[in-house]
């Protein structure tokens, strides 16, 4: 709502500039605004830039514990090395498949493997250079797995603030509406598109306030039967994926919710997601498997 009465503020300023109160008020809502603007944006970049930064890691020690696995297995081959062959006989398919903290785990394992055959390992190409690469990739993985867990806790700061924010903006709007009307019968014009601006926000709230969609984090798929379950200011939400993986939700409140999002066989997370008047937001989560 915020942004439509902001919007048709500025087109008619010639008409308030001078209303008493106004142009402090209105740059105080303005400023609000912005702010809500700004670290709206910001968690939906934290997001998006974790889970690439996630992804891309976690794509390239897949492929390096791969690599170091079959060369691992062809020198047990060779060596007649029965038992290091069975320990490092895993395909790139299956790494793929391995959870977060597997694949830490059997990562972490291949690389001490080699750090103790290092000198047998050079003409199968393992060098110390390699295992540098390898312990580097490693340790980045690492620092990712943790990462979603302090944005979560940066979140529900940020969703402290926006929600201040939006009570901030819906008081400053509120004190518009006071000051405008001084001239409703003056410029009855310019008052009755005031009014119908945010008569048609609230008309329009009611339509669809949010698209939710859920994916597979590694294939894209959509994820039916997926819960959200959606909390602020006491208001609690609940919704489930339809076939296609997504769903809509009518008649929710301004503000910031925080989303819990589960389906068995997943891990369960965490997003937040802000609903203004008037306008459809939507919320993508890529859940992945436990």
């Amino acid at each position: 709502m915020g942004m439509s009465v902001d919007e048709f503020l500025v087109r008619n300023e010639k008409l308030t500039k001078d209303l008493p109160e106004f142009p402090a008020t209105f740059t105080e809502l303005r400023n609000t605004l912005s702010q809500i603007k700004l670290i709206d944006e910001q968690q939906k970049n934290v997001r998006t830039g974790i889970t690439k930064d996630k992804r891309d890691i976690k794509n390239t020690l897949i492929t390096l514990a791969a690599e170091n696995s079959g060369k691992i297995f062809a020198f047990a081959r060779v060596s007649n090395n029965k038992s290091l062959m069975d320990e490092v006989n895993f395909s790139l398919s299956e790494l793929t498949r391995m959870t977060d903290v597997g694949l830490r785990t059997y990562a972490e394992a291949l690389y001490k493997k080699a750090e103790l055959i290092l000198e047998l390992l050079a003409k199968y190409g393992i060098t110390a250079e390699t295992q540098k690469k390898y312990a580097e990739t490693l340790a980045a993985y690492n620092n990712s797995i943790t990462k979603p867990r302090v944005s979560i806790a940066e979140k529900r700061e940020a969703t402290k603030e926006l929600t201040i924010l939006f009570h901030t903006a819906d008081s400053l709007i509120s004190k518009l509406d006071a000051i405008i009307g001084i001239i409703r019968y003056n410029e009855a014009k310019f008052y009755n598109g005031y009014r119908t601006v945010r008569k048609l926000v609230n008309t329009n709230s009611r339509v669809i306030a949010l698209k939710a969609v859920a994916n597979d984090i590694k294939t894209s798929e959509p994820l039916k039967g997926v819960l959200f379950t959606f909390k602020s200011n006491g208001t609690t939400i609940t919704k489930k994926t339809a076939d296609k993986g997504s769903f809509h939700i009518r008649n929710m409140s301004a503000g910031t919710y925080e989303v819990v999002v589960k389906k068995e066989g997943y891990k369960e997370k965490v997003v937040t997601v802000s609903i203004n008047d008037g306008e459809r937001s939507e919320l993508k989560v890529e859940l992945e498997m436990a």
